[in-house]
């Protein structure tokens, strides 16, 4: 009787399920050409170009389905000229826009949408601010090191900024909204910052695919966080020869990330080779992790660049076990590794990667400050 009754509420479960509401959007376009629109949705870890494909008939469309949680979705042209962007949510929701025209859409039915939209509006002051500082800080980076480091230490006062506006927002604690522009502006290696914005949500807060994204994101950086242990990890050259993590105990590993592609990694090299210039006859071994996928971009890019030390892969780009241990999301990443197999830092960066090594292998500093 037990099991019958079990079976019951499951199904009535499901039942109720199939009847929770989905979406309706109902798109009119003034003066468009094409038959298609395609549906992007912007969401973490989205590895599809295009999740869906509509046809418009007479600058027409209906777009139906059910979300589990609501976000944001852009509806592209088949010409791939422009966007226009909704924040989707279960109901049933009205949008109009002129083709051709730099015009945000007209939307109407999607309480998400609307917040989505006030919050844009209310944060343009201070995320103009925000680009500006990022926009120098990305040219000191490339010309002044000593004007980024300068600039770096005003990050966490940014930060401080950002996560002010979204915990002011008078419906922080429930928005569906707010953990998306969370994701956006907090770093997940902010941990101090994306802990204090994720411990105020609640109810369906809790439940979006943003927030999700946020906490996974925390979790995968206090795996590489100072003092834990680094993944262990054989990987081979292109000549075939293997190199395992373990064997290199006893002494310090500097493992830069880097790829083929990767115009800032090239940056760091000149860095990098002063580094191995210092430490030749000191305890630390030296290795670059290439992040291909094509073994014959790997193998030219140790041909062009030939360095001297190891460069080895798996071949797996992004998607290896490798950088999911590492949380290596974007290029360059250089860590280093104490001679117990503790991770030291993944922060190492140009001038002040040479700096800190030195001190740590108590170079003297005036063969630091040679001319490179």
């Amino acid at each position: 009787m037990k099991v019958i009754k079990y079976i019951f509420l499951l199904c009535l479960c499901w039942a109720c399920r199939q009847d929770e509401p989905g979406f309706m959007v109902k798109g009119k376009i003034e003066g468009y050409p094409g038959t298609k629109l395609f549906v992007r949705e912007m969401i973490p870890d989205n590895k599809m170009w295009m999740n869906d494909t509509l046809e418009v008939v007479n600058g027409e469309f209906v777009y139906t389905g059910k979300v589990e949680s609501p976000r944001l979705i852009y509806f592209i042209p088949e010409n791939f000229q422009g966007r226009y962007e909704l924040f989707l949510e279960n109901s049933s929701i009205g949008l109009k826009v002129k083709y051709g025209i730099p015009e945000p859409p007209e939307i109407n039915g999607s309480k998400s949408h609307d917040e989505f939209r006030m919050l844009k509006r209310k944060s343009a002051g201070l995320l103009c601010g925000y680009n500006s500082y990022r926009n120098r800080l990305s040219e000191a980076m490339k010309t002044d090191q000593g004007l980024y480091v300068r600039l770096a230490d005003s990050s966490e006062i940014w930060s401080a900024r950002l996560l002010s506006f979204l915990k002011e927002q008078p419906d922080y604690a429930r928005s569906e909204v707010l953990p998306y522009f969370a994701q956006e502006w907090i770093k997940a290696e902010d941990i101090g910052n994306m802990e204090a914005f994720l411990s105020g949500l609640t109810g369906p807060a809790r439940t979006s695919v943003y927030t999700r994204y946020c906490e996974r994101s925390l979790q995968q950086e206090k795996r590489v966080l100072p003092g834990k242990e680094a993944y262990n990890f054989t990987l081979q050259d292109t000549t075939g020869r293997k190199y395992c993590l373990s064997d290199y105990r006893g002494q310090y590993v500097l493992l830069e990330f880097s790829a083929s592609w990767c115009g800032w990694c090239k940056l760091e090299i000149p860095y990098l080779k002063r580094v191995h210039e210092l430490t030749h006859n000191k305890k630390l071994a030296m290795f670059t992790v290439n992040l291909d996928k094509e073994r014959k971009l790997w193998v030219e890019d140790v041909a062009k660049e030939n360095l001297p030390w190891p460069v080895i892969s798996d071949l797996q780009a992004f998607d290896g076990e490798l950088t999911r241990q590492y949380n290596v999301s974007g290029i360059p990443v250089i860590f280093l590794i104490d001679p117990e197999g503790k991770i030291v830092t993944n922060k190492l960066r140009g001038e002040q990667m040479i700096e800190y090594i030195s001190r740590l292998m108590e170079i003297p500093s005036d063969t630091t400050t040679e001319k490179r």
